[in-house]
């Protein structure tokens, strides 16, 4: 399994459900050149899914992975699309994957904005970010749209949401190239099973406006919507977020395994902890695939 974490995050993004998922694969999460504890950029690097999609592609050669379940988030859950499109994956999860808006929209005008009127601020607070994040006033104002309960995170987790988006060298070039990014082309058919999951508190990407494109680019993708939970779930609801990708993984790959050389319980990978485990044997969990419309999941 390889994990592909948001734009201006980083591999440790994925801690949250971390546990759950080494239980049941072996997981590769990396962090992107770029992004803090990630690799410097490439010399000459011009952003554009493109180019990240061939920098992801080139990360899972160098560790040995041919084809594996791909579980993304935000710019991590378009990459694992793009990357499906190339016949690298077994399956995706893609939460709130990016891409999804219409070109020269309202939508892609206000998201443009927001990344630029966040860009000084994130320049500035980076170095704070400890202190940021003891206030839990001031943090609710920093993170608002990463998590809907920025209340309830520890203060490492909020440290961490706040001192990796700061300490991006990609973040301007990035944000300065996404007017010029084309548009996602369709995935007909999907070339393996697609599960899309959005949390109904997403504010950075409410499904609503940010999602259309990729329900008429995949057909036959599996939607889900996450209750309660923000635009990286991951924080706001583990247990759900852990359940909708294994329950994925066992119903629609039961006796495939990642074909993944062999690695210790962990290593670095461009400075960023990343887990391969064994694999464990899969649960048995059952999925709707195909249903036109989304359907409610609420971690118990």
């Amino acid at each position: 399994m390889v994990l592909l974490h948001p734009f201006a995050l980083c591999a440790k993004a994925w801690d949250p459900i971390l546990p759950d998922l080494v239980r049941r694969h072996r997981v590769f999460a990396g962090t992107y050149h770029g992004h803090f504890g990630g690799a410097p950029l490439p010399e000459n690097f011009r952003p554009s899914i493109a180019s990240s999609v061939a920098l992801a592609a080139a990360e899972m050669d160098a560790a040995g992975i041919e084809r594996a379940h791909l579980v993304g988030n935000s710019l991590g859950g378009w990459l694992a699309l793009e990357l499906a499109r190339r016949g690298r994956a077994l399956s995706v999860v893609a939460f709130s994957p990016g891409g999804g808006w219409e070109s020269g929209s309202a939508e892609e005008t206000r998201l443009h904005g927001l990344f630029k009127r966040k860009r000084k601020l994130l320049h500035v607070g980076g170095p704070f970010a400890p202190l940021i994040a003891a206030s839990r006033r001031v943090r609710r104002f920093g993170i608002r749209e990463i998590v809907a309960h920025p209340d309830r995170l520890s203060h490492e987790h909020a440290t961490l949401l706040i001192r990796a988006p700061g300490n991006c060298a990609a973040y301007d070039g990035v944000v300065d190239a996404m007017p010029r990014e084309p548009p996602p082309l369709p995935l007909d058919p999907l070339p393996c099973p697609v599960r899309i999951v959005w949390g109904t508190k997403d504010a950075l990407l409410p499904m609503r406006g940010y999602s259309e494109r990729w329900r008429r680019l995949l057909p036959g993708a599996e939607w889900l919507e996450l209750d309660d939970a923000g635009h990286v779930p991951m924080y706001d609801d583990p247990a759900g977020c852990a359940r909708a990708v294994l329950e994925f993984t066992a119903a629609h790959a039961p006796h495939v395994r990642e074909s993944t050389a062999p690695g210790r319980a962990a290593r670095t990978v461009n400075g960023s902890a990343s887990a391969i485990v064994s694999s464990r044997r899969e649960p048995t969990l059952t999925s709707t695939t195909g249903h036109p419309e989304s359907r409610s999941m609420r971690s118990t």
